[in-house]
Protein backbone atom coordinates (compact mmCIF):
# COMPACT_ATOMS: atom_id res chain seq x y z
CA UNK A 1 0.00 0.00 0.00
CA UNK A 2 2.72 2.53 1.02
CA UNK A 3 4.94 1.18 -2.42
CA UNK A 4 1.62 2.35 -4.03
CA UNK A 5 0.95 5.70 -2.87
CA UNK A 6 4.45 6.53 -3.21
CA UNK A 7 4.77 5.07 -6.77
CA UNK A 8 1.35 7.16 -6.99
CA UNK A 9 3.37 10.93 -5.42
CA UNK A 10 6.51 10.05 -7.81
CA UNK A 11 3.88 9.90 -10.95
CA UNK A 12 2.32 13.10 -9.86
CA UNK A 13 6.14 14.95 -9.02
CA UNK A 14 7.17 13.71 -12.50
CA UNK A 15 4.44 15.41 -13.72
CA UNK A 16 4.40 18.64 -12.29
CA UNK A 17 8.48 18.63 -12.75
CA UNK A 18 7.76 18.29 -16.26
CA UNK A 19 4.74 20.96 -16.33
CA UNK A 20 7.14 23.13 -14.74
CA UNK A 21 9.74 22.69 -16.81
CA UNK A 22 7.15 23.03 -20.23
CA UNK A 23 5.54 26.39 -18.88
CA UNK A 24 9.48 27.44 -18.13
CA UNK A 25 10.42 26.48 -21.98
CA UNK A 26 7.05 28.58 -22.80
CA UNK A 27 8.58 31.56 -20.91
CA UNK A 28 12.32 31.38 -22.48
CA UNK A 29 10.27 30.98 -26.33
CA UNK A 30 8.44 34.37 -25.60
CA UNK A 31 11.42 36.09 -23.54
CA UNK A 32 13.43 35.52 -26.85
CA UNK A 33 10.53 36.12 -29.88
CA UNK A 34 9.73 39.49 -27.24
CA UNK A 35 13.51 39.93 -27.74
CA UNK A 36 14.56 39.57 -31.14
CA UNK A 37 15.66 42.70 -32.69
CA UNK A 38 13.31 44.30 -35.09
CA UNK A 39 15.91 45.68 -38.53
CA UNK A 40 14.63 46.85 -41.40
CA UNK A 41 16.03 45.84 -44.68
CA UNK A 42 15.20 47.25 -48.30
CA UNK A 43 15.29 45.13 -51.58
CA UNK A 44 14.37 46.94 -55.50
CA UNK A 45 12.36 43.58 -55.67
CA UNK A 46 11.96 40.10 -54.53
CA UNK A 47 14.73 38.29 -57.18
CA UNK A 48 16.82 34.92 -56.78
CA UNK A 49 20.29 36.73 -55.52
CA UNK A 50 18.00 37.71 -52.83
CA UNK A 51 17.05 34.08 -51.78
CA UNK A 52 20.13 33.21 -49.09
CA UNK A 53 18.11 35.91 -47.45
CA UNK A 54 15.03 34.59 -47.56
CA UNK A 55 16.49 30.63 -46.54
CA UNK A 56 18.21 32.54 -43.47
CA UNK A 57 14.70 33.97 -42.33
CA UNK A 58 13.56 30.60 -43.56
CA UNK A 59 15.84 28.12 -41.60
CA UNK A 60 16.54 30.54 -38.35
CA UNK A 61 19.37 32.05 -39.05
CA UNK A 62 18.52 35.87 -38.48
CA UNK A 63 16.60 34.67 -35.64
CA UNK A 64 19.31 33.03 -34.10
CA UNK A 65 21.70 36.23 -34.09
CA UNK A 66 18.41 38.05 -31.90
CA UNK A 67 16.76 39.64 -34.93
CA UNK A 68 13.51 39.31 -36.49
CA UNK A 69 14.34 40.50 -40.10
CA UNK A 70 11.54 42.38 -41.59
CA UNK A 71 12.14 42.59 -45.71
CA UNK A 72 10.47 45.63 -47.87
CA UNK A 73 10.57 46.36 -51.90
CA UNK A 74 11.42 49.50 -52.04
CA UNK A 75 12.55 52.21 -55.62
CA UNK A 76 16.56 52.37 -55.11
CA UNK A 77 16.91 56.46 -54.78
CA UNK A 78 13.32 55.98 -52.20
CA UNK A 79 15.68 53.32 -50.28
CA UNK A 80 19.17 55.31 -50.58
CA UNK A 81 17.05 58.66 -48.55
CA UNK A 82 15.37 56.05 -46.07
CA UNK A 83 18.74 54.62 -44.98
CA UNK A 84 20.25 58.05 -44.76
CA UNK A 85 16.82 59.31 -42.50
CA UNK A 86 17.18 55.78 -40.03
CA UNK A 87 13.75 54.86 -41.89
CA UNK A 88 15.65 51.82 -42.59
CA UNK A 89 18.41 50.27 -41.49
CA UNK A 90 20.07 48.02 -43.90
CA UNK A 91 19.12 48.29 -48.17
CA UNK A 92 20.30 45.51 -50.59
CA UNK A 93 20.64 47.81 -53.69
CA UNK A 94 24.72 47.68 -54.22
CA UNK A 95 25.83 48.97 -57.33
CA UNK A 96 23.25 52.16 -56.91
CA UNK A 97 24.10 52.84 -53.16
CA UNK A 98 28.14 52.43 -53.75
CA UNK A 99 27.69 55.08 -56.61
CA UNK A 100 25.65 57.21 -54.25
CA UNK A 101 28.55 56.60 -51.70
CA UNK A 102 30.71 57.90 -54.13
CA UNK A 103 29.14 61.21 -54.83
CA UNK A 104 29.72 61.51 -50.50
CA UNK A 105 26.22 59.72 -49.46
CA UNK A 106 27.93 58.25 -45.85
CA UNK A 107 27.42 54.48 -46.94
CA UNK A 108 29.16 51.62 -47.04
CA UNK A 109 28.78 47.82 -48.43
CA UNK A 110 29.43 45.42 -45.69
CA UNK A 111 28.51 42.48 -47.86
CA UNK A 112 28.40 41.16 -51.21
CA UNK A 113 25.78 38.75 -52.70
CA UNK A 114 26.99 39.04 -56.06
CA UNK A 115 29.59 40.10 -57.94
CA UNK A 116 28.17 38.73 -61.66
CA UNK A 117 25.84 41.24 -63.09
CA UNK A 118 22.37 38.98 -62.50
CA UNK A 119 20.79 40.04 -65.61
CA UNK A 120 19.61 38.41 -68.62
CA UNK A 121 18.30 39.98 -71.93
CA UNK A 122 15.14 38.58 -72.93
CA UNK A 123 13.06 39.14 -76.28
CA UNK A 124 10.28 37.85 -77.74
CA UNK A 125 10.60 34.94 -79.96
CA UNK A 126 10.92 36.80 -83.40
CA UNK A 127 14.11 38.77 -82.31
CA UNK A 128 16.26 35.87 -83.31
CA UNK A 129 19.07 38.16 -83.03
CA UNK A 130 20.27 41.61 -81.10
CA UNK A 131 20.49 44.03 -84.84
CA UNK A 132 16.35 43.08 -84.47
CA UNK A 133 16.33 44.61 -81.48
CA UNK A 134 16.68 48.00 -83.06
CA UNK A 135 14.25 49.98 -83.29
CA UNK A 136 12.49 48.20 -81.01
CA UNK A 137 10.54 48.78 -77.40
CA UNK A 138 13.19 47.45 -74.01
CA UNK A 139 11.58 47.10 -70.58
CA UNK A 140 13.72 48.14 -68.01
CA UNK A 141 13.39 49.06 -64.01
CA UNK A 142 13.37 53.01 -64.72
CA UNK A 143 16.26 55.08 -65.84
CA UNK A 144 19.74 55.28 -64.72
CA UNK A 145 19.18 52.62 -62.89
CA UNK A 146 21.96 49.31 -62.40
CA UNK A 147 19.96 47.09 -65.38
CA UNK A 148 19.81 50.34 -67.66
CA UNK A 149 23.38 50.76 -68.01
CA UNK A 150 24.12 47.30 -67.97
CA UNK A 151 22.23 46.62 -71.02
CA UNK A 152 23.30 50.12 -72.73
CA UNK A 153 26.95 48.97 -71.58
CA UNK A 154 25.96 45.79 -73.34
CA UNK A 155 24.65 47.68 -76.30
CA UNK A 156 27.06 49.80 -77.06
CA UNK A 157 29.73 46.75 -77.20
CA UNK A 158 27.57 45.01 -79.76
CA UNK A 159 27.54 48.05 -82.02
CA UNK A 160 23.86 49.46 -81.20
CA UNK A 161 23.33 52.83 -80.24
CA UNK A 162 21.96 52.50 -76.77
CA UNK A 163 20.34 55.90 -76.61
CA UNK A 164 19.25 56.72 -79.77
CA UNK A 165 18.59 52.93 -81.86
CA UNK A 166 16.42 51.50 -78.96
CA UNK A 167 13.96 52.74 -76.76
CA UNK A 168 13.13 52.08 -73.39
CA UNK A 169 9.61 51.06 -70.95
CA UNK A 170 10.80 51.73 -67.49
CA UNK A 171 8.50 50.55 -64.84
CA UNK A 172 9.35 46.93 -65.95
CA UNK A 173 10.40 45.15 -63.21
CA UNK A 174 10.80 41.47 -63.98
CA UNK A 175 7.67 39.98 -63.19
CA UNK A 176 5.89 42.73 -64.83
CA UNK A 177 8.31 42.34 -67.91
CA UNK A 178 7.62 39.27 -68.33
CA UNK A 179 3.88 39.43 -68.87
CA UNK A 180 4.39 42.74 -70.55
CA UNK A 181 6.99 40.41 -73.23
CA UNK A 182 4.03 37.47 -73.26
CA UNK A 183 1.31 40.32 -74.04
CA UNK A 184 3.74 42.13 -77.26
CA UNK A 185 3.65 45.31 -74.94
CA UNK A 186 7.69 44.92 -75.07
CA UNK A 187 10.06 43.65 -77.65
CA UNK A 188 12.69 42.69 -75.68
CA UNK A 189 13.42 43.66 -71.47
CA UNK A 190 16.14 42.49 -68.78
CA UNK A 191 14.88 39.89 -66.57
CA UNK A 192 16.48 38.59 -63.37
CA UNK A 193 16.64 34.89 -62.25
CA UNK A 194 14.04 32.84 -62.04
CA UNK A 195 11.76 35.20 -64.47
CA UNK A 196 14.70 34.42 -67.00
CA UNK A 197 13.97 30.86 -67.02
CA UNK A 198 10.54 31.45 -66.86
CA UNK A 199 10.67 33.31 -69.68
CA UNK A 200 12.56 30.54 -71.88
CA UNK A 201 10.14 28.02 -70.95
CA UNK A 202 7.22 29.76 -72.03
CA UNK A 203 9.04 29.97 -75.72
CA UNK A 204 10.50 33.71 -75.44
CA UNK A 205 14.29 34.29 -76.78
CA UNK A 206 17.55 34.55 -74.65
CA UNK A 207 19.57 36.72 -76.01
CA UNK A 208 22.47 37.04 -73.82
CA UNK A 209 23.34 36.31 -69.56
CA UNK A 210 24.34 40.38 -69.61
CA UNK A 211 27.02 39.05 -66.39
CA UNK A 212 28.59 36.86 -68.97
CA UNK A 213 28.89 38.87 -71.84
CA UNK A 214 29.64 42.12 -70.01
CA UNK A 215 32.08 40.98 -67.25
CA UNK A 216 33.18 44.78 -65.87
CA UNK A 217 29.65 45.54 -65.80
CA UNK A 218 29.35 44.57 -61.77
CA UNK A 219 26.52 45.28 -59.74
CA UNK A 220 27.75 43.78 -56.24
CA UNK A 221 23.72 43.35 -54.72
CA UNK A 222 24.86 43.13 -50.80
CA UNK A 223 24.23 44.79 -47.43
CA UNK A 224 24.92 48.54 -47.80
CA UNK A 225 24.46 50.40 -44.59
CA UNK A 226 25.36 54.25 -42.97
CA UNK A 227 28.78 55.01 -41.74
CA UNK A 228 26.25 56.06 -38.59
CA UNK A 229 24.63 52.36 -38.03
CA UNK A 230 28.41 51.02 -38.16
CA UNK A 231 29.22 53.58 -35.45
CA UNK A 232 26.60 53.42 -32.64
CA UNK A 233 25.22 49.39 -33.82
CA UNK A 234 28.35 47.57 -34.42
CA UNK A 235 27.36 44.56 -32.42
CA UNK A 236 23.89 44.61 -35.30
CA UNK A 237 26.15 44.91 -37.81
CA UNK A 238 28.29 42.26 -36.80
CA UNK A 239 25.13 39.70 -36.29
CA UNK A 240 23.83 40.89 -39.45
CA UNK A 241 26.75 40.42 -41.19
CA UNK A 242 27.42 36.52 -39.75
CA UNK A 243 23.43 35.97 -40.69
CA UNK A 244 24.15 37.11 -44.37
CA UNK A 245 27.27 34.88 -44.41
CA UNK A 246 25.92 32.12 -42.60
CA UNK A 247 22.46 32.14 -45.03
CA UNK A 248 24.83 32.29 -48.08
CA UNK A 249 26.75 29.02 -47.36
CA UNK A 250 23.91 27.21 -46.34
CA UNK A 251 22.20 28.20 -49.89
CA UNK A 252 25.19 26.88 -51.79
CA UNK A 253 25.92 23.99 -49.13
CA UNK A 254 22.18 22.61 -49.14
CA UNK A 255 20.83 22.43 -52.68
CA UNK A 256 17.55 20.43 -51.71
CA UNK A 257 16.98 23.50 -49.12
CA UNK A 258 17.71 25.96 -51.49
CA UNK A 259 15.66 24.38 -54.22
CA UNK A 260 12.68 24.04 -51.84
CA UNK A 261 12.91 27.99 -51.02
CA UNK A 262 12.95 28.69 -54.66
CA UNK A 263 9.60 26.55 -55.28
CA UNK A 264 8.04 28.35 -52.62
CA UNK A 265 9.65 31.59 -52.45
CA UNK A 266 8.63 32.36 -56.27
CA UNK A 267 5.97 29.63 -56.88
CA UNK A 268 7.43 27.93 -59.31
CA UNK A 269 8.18 23.95 -59.93
CA UNK A 270 11.08 21.98 -58.95
CA UNK A 271 12.44 21.69 -62.20
CA UNK A 272 12.19 25.23 -62.92
CA UNK A 273 14.10 25.47 -59.55
CA UNK A 274 16.69 23.40 -60.77
CA UNK A 275 17.57 25.28 -63.18
CA UNK A 276 17.46 28.91 -61.27
CA UNK A 277 19.65 27.25 -59.25
CA UNK A 278 22.42 26.71 -60.71
CA UNK A 279 22.44 30.26 -62.26
CA UNK A 280 21.99 31.41 -58.51
CA UNK A 281 25.53 29.90 -58.33
CA UNK A 282 27.27 31.52 -60.83
CA UNK A 283 25.96 35.25 -59.59
CA UNK A 284 26.76 34.90 -55.84
CA UNK A 285 29.67 34.93 -54.23
CA UNK A 286 31.38 32.39 -52.71
CA UNK A 287 32.06 34.58 -49.52
CA UNK A 288 30.51 37.73 -49.27
CA UNK A 289 33.71 40.06 -50.37
CA UNK A 290 33.77 42.01 -53.36
CA UNK A 291 37.31 42.57 -54.85
CA UNK A 292 38.41 46.42 -55.49
CA UNK A 293 38.65 45.85 -59.20
CA UNK A 294 34.55 44.75 -59.18
CA UNK A 295 34.55 48.38 -57.13
CA UNK A 296 36.00 50.69 -59.44
CA UNK A 297 33.86 48.87 -62.47
CA UNK A 298 30.73 49.59 -60.78
CA UNK A 299 31.69 53.10 -60.17
CA UNK A 300 32.68 53.22 -63.75
CA UNK A 301 29.53 52.67 -64.83
CA UNK A 302 28.68 56.04 -63.61
CA UNK A 303 29.57 57.66 -66.52
CA UNK A 304 26.40 55.87 -68.64
CA UNK A 305 24.59 58.65 -66.26
CA UNK A 306 26.04 61.70 -66.97
CA UNK A 307 28.13 61.83 -63.75
CA UNK A 308 31.75 61.77 -64.00
CA UNK A 309 32.70 63.97 -61.22
CA UNK A 310 33.75 61.57 -58.07
CA UNK A 311 34.92 62.31 -54.87
CA UNK A 312 38.49 61.48 -54.71
CA UNK A 313 38.30 57.99 -52.45
CA UNK A 314 39.97 54.93 -51.78
CA UNK A 315 38.21 51.74 -52.49
CA UNK A 316 38.00 50.94 -48.87
CA UNK A 317 36.17 54.03 -47.79
CA UNK A 318 33.07 52.43 -49.46
CA UNK A 319 33.63 49.01 -47.94
CA UNK A 320 33.89 47.66 -44.71
CA UNK A 321 34.47 44.34 -44.45
CA UNK A 322 36.13 44.04 -41.59
CA UNK A 323 32.54 42.21 -40.17
CA UNK A 324 32.54 39.91 -42.20
CA UNK A 325 36.36 38.92 -41.78
CA UNK A 326 35.24 38.31 -38.55
CA UNK A 327 32.97 36.14 -39.20
CA UNK A 328 34.74 34.63 -41.38
CA UNK A 329 37.32 33.39 -39.01
CA UNK A 330 34.39 32.34 -36.50
CA UNK A 331 32.99 30.29 -38.82
CA UNK A 332 36.33 28.70 -40.35
CA UNK A 333 36.08 30.38 -43.49
CA UNK A 334 39.22 31.34 -45.46
CA UNK A 335 40.42 33.55 -48.22
CA UNK A 336 40.39 37.11 -48.54
CA UNK A 337 38.35 37.68 -51.91
CA UNK A 338 41.28 40.02 -53.73
CA UNK A 339 41.17 38.06 -56.92
CA UNK A 340 37.56 37.57 -58.06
Amino acid sequence: MKFRVATRCSKLLCLGLWGYLILCLGFTRTAVSSAAERVRLAVPTVAVMYAPIYLGIHQGIFAAEGMELEISSMRTDLAIAALGTGDLDYIAHGGAALRAAAQGFPLKLVFALDHKAPFWLVARPEIENLNMLRGKKIGISFPGDTPQLVLKRFLRRKGIDPDREVSYVAGQFSPTALQSLLGGALDGAVLAPPFNVLAEEKGLRVLSFLGEAVPDATTSNGIVTSDRKIKSQPDQVRRMVRANLTALLAFRQKKGAAVDLLVSQFNISKKTAEKVYAHALEILTPDGELSHEKLRNILDMMQETGKKDLLAFQPEALLDFSFLREARKELGQSGEGKNR
